[in-house]
């Protein structure tokens, strides 16, 4: 393994250093928490205890092979924005009010909820 190469956490990396996941134990676990997305793996060697410097190229790959890292050289993912829906609400749409639509009743276009008031445009 290039000792130049960065690490990142891929987003099931994330997943597990948030707690979300818990699908790391042990020594591995220890090898995974090293990773910043800013050091080098040789600088990631000097930052191990001694007893994982031995297998932390192993480690390392073992990661990499279970989907948790990857190199931030060859990232192959696309972000997938949101985009919000169009909110404007014209005189002749009706507007539900409550969580279920079979219980729910259209609005009036002039109808106060809150402290907001809805207007038709």
């Amino acid at each position: 393994m290039d000792s130049k190469i960065t690490f990142i956490k891929t987003s099931k990396g994330q997943d597990e250093s948030n707690r979300i996941t818990s699908y790391l134990s042990g020594d591995i676990k220890r090898a995974f928490c090293l990773i910043d997305n800013k050091s080098t793996v040789k600088e990631l060697m000097k930052r191990a205890a001694p007893s994982l410097r031995k297998s932390l190229e192993y480690m390392l790959q073992e990661l990499i092979n279970e989907g948790f890292i990857q190199d931030k050289n060859k990232v192959n993912y696309v972000t997938n924005i949101a985009i919000p829906r169009d909110r404007r609400v014209n005189s002749g749409d009706k507007v539900y009010l409550g969580r279920e639509r079979r219980k729910a009743t259209p609005l009036r276009p002039e109808c106060q909820i809150g402290s907001q008031k809805i207007r038709s445009i």
